[in-house]
């Protein structure tokens, strides 16, 4: 290549970023900079494609669907890419970007457009609890903070000298689901699920979360159509959050036969997603952490040695910490001095 010359041209083959001039001193750098932006970009999204799905190939329709997606980023969005700032999974910088798919707030505005016969049939799949969830948005820099004092090895938090243990019965405990006693299947025979792979319009990456959102909008049955789409929102929302847009096709098998869903080790599977998003999080240096975040939250709220709540024991964590409960809760830890304030005790 004639580095000498000066011309003008596209950024990327991936679509029309931001057009740059080339000059003698400048097109380098430029040029670099815009190969590294998509290529970060390439690598991320692979990366999480891998992680929803071990055996994914990336087709040449993959890449050409991930260069579309770079092409309609946000033009502040593509600035970090392009800009060396963001590299691979990871802001540079004295403080990391976390990052996270876990939104509560999402679920909890889907049941609340449910109808009675669909909240009833969400019970008999065993979320009884989980259509009470009102705690609002995630609170994403206490959950960095608790991040990052877990202890993978031992799955135990510190907490200003007090260690928590993290467990499936404590993941049960606190987010109201449980062991059926059944595991999770991730593989069959794709025919049976083939209805739902078009119902969704799945790709390799696996189902987009905003179709299942639509879908559910539109539902107003309490069917197993609606079972099956409720199931896979509350996974890839609260439960299981992937680390990109998409949740794993894979998950079909454990739904399909929507009498069996109360019967999955939901609680042991979910913990063990999440404390290998943690892992990954921290060994890859990613800026996402896959899992049911929510769970550590919630653990936190009711781990706090609080006078201003009578906590009733009987209702589940998940359901007894609504938004306002919890924004008084963060008024009183600000007034003692913040998260790692000694003065905060946990029991």
């Amino acid at each position: 290549m004639d580095w000498g010359c000066s011309r003008k041209r596209k950024e990327c083959d991936s679509g029309d970023c931001n057009e740059c001039v080339e000059d003698d001193n400048g097109e380098r750098e430029s040029n670099a900079h815009c190969i590294y932006g998509f290529v970060s970009f390439f690598g991320e999204v692979v990366r999480r494609i891998k992680a929803i799905d071990g055996r994914a190939c990336i087709t040449k329709e993959v890449r050409k669907e991930i260069g579309l997606e770079f092409k309609n980023l946000p033009p502040e969005r593509k600035s970090e890419y392009i800009s060396q700032h963001y590299r691979g999974d990871k802001y540079v910088g004295s403080e990391a970007k976390f990052l996270t798919r876990c939104a509560p707030d999402k679920l909890a505005a889907v049941v609340a457009k449910l109808t009675e016969e669909q909240k009833e049939a969400v019970r008999e799949m065993g979320l009884g609890k989980l259509i009470q969830l009102n705690c609002g948005r995630l609170k994403r820099k206490l959950c960095s903070w608790l991040v990052e004092r877990i202890d993978t090895c031992n799955y135990t938090i510190e907490l200003n000298g007090t260690k928590l243990e993290l467990s499936r019965d404590s993941f049960s405990n606190v987010m109201g689901v449980s062991d059926g006693g059944m595991p999770i299947q991730l593989d069959g025979d794709k025919s049976r699920v083939a209805i739902y792979l078009d119902k969704f319009n799945a790709t390799s990456s696996g189902i987009n979360i905003k179709i299942l959102s639509e879908f559910l909008r539109n539902c107003r049955q309490a069917d197993e159509d609606f079972k099956v789409s409720f199931m896979l929102f509350t996974l890839c929302s609260v439960l299981c959050s992937p680390i990109g847009v998409h949740i794993s096709s894979s998950f079909l098998f454990s739904v399909i036969d929507v009498d069996y869903i109360r019967k999955m080790n939901w609680a042991t599977f979910c913990f063990d997603r999440l404390m290998q998003g943690i892992i990954r999080y921290k060994e890859e240096k990613l800026a996402y952490v896959g899992g049911c975040v929510l769970y550590l939250e919630i653990l936190y709220f009711n781990s706090i040695v609080y006078g201003g709540i009578r906590r009733d024991r009987s209702i589940c964590p998940v359901a007894l910490w609504n938004g306002s409960e919890i924004k008084r809760l963060l008024k009183w830890i600000e007034k003692k001095g913040g998260y790692r304030s000694t003065k905060v005790k946990y029991c």
